[in-house]
């Protein structure tokens, strides 16, 4: 497989070059030899690499894993093919084996240490949309601690030399003849051979790029062996089909299949039958959000520690938030991930879109949706077209997860972001903007428009890495070390947070505004050690906090929901103020009574109990159905009835 280079030449090129092995020296190897010698030795490679990524990917050794992957369904030695292509197009392009091992060895050890820490601090692996990260370096810096960061570049700069020490062995022991010293005929083998054997791998990698299209390839040789796809659970799908088949498993593809009956007259009914619930939903609604300040706060990392098992803290992070959960409508959200979604979570609140319906694969429809379309129906557009202005707040950089292409999608008519609000004020040693600052530029938001707002602000203070924010930690017991310490820090973050939340709301209950408010957290942070995980089984590790609070006298009515969706909060919102509500929003509301939440491969019903799909009632079934197809149909469909059950929801 290498190209070749006469030993006359390199000695014309390097005179002080070592012994050269001289072409026609009847103990030089034959071309035959050479490329079998190149063959085999491309072959350990890729087994290498995969094994690199496999290491990766299972952490601590685990004999089930390992059983899995390479005796019961063969994914590793897959993965190992996958990646002797890789390395055999490189070779073609580059015309030296040594550089094309090289690459792809570096490559997958830098892969292998980016699973790794993802893997720590929120569960889940790397997937083909996080190349987008790629542009926000100095936020994957900010995901992990000085330590961490500082261990990871001294072992890729290891990796880097120890690269550069191969190619330079390989190429001293195994010397490879110039390409126009070679006879004639060898010439042609060796050229006919790397054209022959690029456009196989540029074939086999096209196949691989569209892994989940029907038909496909390489899916095939995958599900061979009986591989199951566990998209439910990324984490054991990486651990079960081989870090490869799992990361090709969730290369790009549609949002969502087509429903089966989806047209023109079947939407037509779908929005007959809620524009007619609707009615009835609004007939005996007294209230309304036309004059109303909506807030929207996504609370980065905020989260209840208390309710989790294996250790304490020494005082309760949160008793104003509790307080206030107590005389409003509030409950627990199901956050689709731990220590990271945050943007997933934006984007069922915005929507009113399940992730949990869409393909698997859509691990970011900020990313990987929203911005290929010229506008997405969301409550910005709704808001609007009632006469609000709609705002974003963000106090952190523009880019993360496309916020800045998606809401100009959604009709935000401004940003506010790191560099233009108004206060960057920060507590202690934490780098992020204070709370207390975000609030108060809705505060001046609010005060600066004449007509009434759509708030959605998205909180920085509590984000990872939490380690030394704080000269006054939250005293923990029960777990030791950096743990400890990580623990205590992020519960004191919530307490700044928890005071900064209550004086907000101080605010706007002196403020002649009317004006509604939606707090949530996104997600749990990504701090725990394996034992309290292991401690937190089911949906503990999923369950952040959530209320819905009002400044006009008779809306603050105590009621304790189930575990729920952040696709259901717009139509709950509503209810609190007894407003009317569109055809969409009915449908959310009705699916609501009958599940209260959904995520990949897990359902719970109207108490927030889990169920089986395959256990619902006919009406919980028809209901999730039509719902199933608005969210096609606003999404990747032909918006037949996005203007009969959402009016003015896109800009």
């Amino acid at each position: 497989m290498p190209s070749f280079v006469t030993p006359q030449e390199r000695a014309a090129e390097d005179p002080g070059s070592p012994d050269e092995v001289v072409v026609d020296n009847p103990s030089s190897p034959s071309l035959g030899a050479v490329l079998r010698r190149g063959l085999l030795g491309s072959l350990q490679a890729a087994a290498l690499s995969a094994l690199v990524l496999e290491i990766g990917t299972l952490g601590i050794f685990m004999p089930r894993w390992f059983k899995d992957l390479f005796l019961d369904s063969g994914a590793f030695w897959l993965d190992t093919l996958v990646l002797w292509v890789v390395i055999g197009f490189l070779w073609a392009v580059l015309g030296r084996l040594s550089w094309a091992i090289a690459a792809v060895l570096t490559t997958t050890v830098v892969l292998a240490i980016a699973n790794i820490v993802k893997m720590q601090y929120r569960e889940e692996p790397i997937y083909p949309s996080d190349r987008d990260f790629l542009s926000e370096p100095g936020f994957l810096a900010s995901m992990v601690s000085p330590a961490a960061l500082v261990g990871a570049g001294l072992l890729v700069v290891v990796v880097l030399v120890g690269a550069a020490w191969l190619v330079t062995r390989i190429e001293r022991r195994h010397p490879r003849p110039r390409l126009r010293a070679l006879p004639r005929r060898h010439l042609l083998v060796v050229l006919g051979t790397r054209l022959g054997v690029g456009l196989l791998t540029v074939l086999l990698l096209a196949q691989a790029a569209q892994f989940n299209q029907p038909g496909n390839i390489w899916r095939g040789l995958y599900e061979l062996r009986g591989n199951d796809w566990r998209y439910w659970n990324q984490k054991t799908n990486y651990r079960s089909n081989g870090f490869v088949g799992g990361f090709l498993f969730n290369m790009p593809i549609d949002a969502m299949k087509q429903p089966r009956g989806y047209d023109a007259a079947t939407m037509a009914d779908v929005a007959d039958r809620y524009t007619a619930l609707a009615e009835r939903v609004n007939a005996g609604r007294t209230g309304s959000l036309d004059d109303v300040n909506v807030v929207l706060v996504l609370s980065e990392s905020f989260s209840d520690p208390t309710s989790l098992e294996g250790f304490e803290l020494g005082r309760d992070p949160i008793p104003r938030t509790r307080t206030v959960m107590r005389e409003t409508t509030s409950g627990d959200m199901l956050a689709q991930m731990y220590g990271g979604g945050t943007a997933n979570m934006e984007f069922e609140v915005l929507t009113g879109q399940s992730l949990g319906l869409f393909r698997p694969q859509m691990l970011s429809p900020y990313q990987m949706l929203v911005p290929e379309q010229d506008d997405y129906p969301s409550a910005v557009g709704w808001f609007r077209s009632r006469g609000h202005d709609a705002i974003a707040v963000h106090p952190y950089r523009v880019g993360m997860y496309k916020r800045e292409q998606v809401y100009e999608r959604f009709g935000f008519e401004d940003f506010v972001h790191d560099t233009t609000i108004r206060s960057t004020g920060t507590i202690d040693d934490n780098p992020y903007i204070s709370d207390a600052a975000a609030f108060d530029e809705v505060l001046a938001q609010i005060d600066g428009h004449d007509k009434p707002l759509l708030v959605n602000l998205v909180t920085m203070q509590n984000h990872i890495p939490v380690d030394g924010n704080y000269e006054d930690p939250v005293p923990v017991s029960g777990v030791g070390g950096g743990e400890k310490d990580r623990i205590g820090q992020y519960a004191r973050g919530l307490e700044h947070t928890d005071e900064a939340l209550a004086d907000f709301l101080a605010e706007l209950e002196d403020s002649p505004e009317k004006t509604i408010v939606l707090f949530y957290g996104d997600h749990l942070p990504g701090i725990y050690g394996s034992s309290v995980k292991e401690a937190n089984g089911g949906t503990a590790l999923h369950r952040t906090p959530f209320f819905i609070w009002s400044n006009q006298p008779g809306q603050n009515v105590p009621r304790a929901l189930p575990v729920t969706s952040p696709a259901f909060f717009l139509p709950l919102l509503h209810d609190v103020a007894d407003a009317p509500v569109p055809p969409y929003l009915a449908l959310l509301r009705e699916v609501h009574r009958h599940v209260s939440a959904i995520q990949q491969g897990r359902l719970l019903g109207g108490s927030g109990e889990p169920v089986e799909e395959g256990q619902i009632d006919a009406r919980t079934g028809r209901l999730l159905d039509d719902m199933r197809l608005v969210q096609y149909d606003f999404s990747i469909g032909e918006r037949f009835a996005l203007d009969a059950l959402w009016p003015g929801s896109t800009p």
